[in-house]
């Protein structure tokens, strides 16, 4: 898996994501509804969300991790 710290698995957990074994793409964790919203940290490059819509889709958005600790902190 991609080295991620601690407060970062804190807080994908407390939002509900559901972690994968890491592979060559640097899938860090998801989350499935009818959309399937994906944390990404590919080799080289900086922290991604990629939301898969209904119809197949994709839109990607860097996200820095400080942001993902601070939203699942104000959901607590």
């Amino acid at each position: 898996m991609t080295e991620i710290d601690q407060d970062l698995l804190a807080a994908l957990y407390a939002l509900g994501f559901d972690f994968l074994g890491g592979d060559l793409n640097g899938e860090i964790a998801e989350i499935k509804g009818d959309m399937i919203i994906k944390l990404v940290h590919p080799p080289g490059e900086e922290l991604k969300f990629v939301v898969t819509l209904p119809g197949g889709e994709q839109m990607i958005f860097s996200v820095d991790r400080r942001q993902i600790v601070k939203l699942a902190d104000h959901q607590q």
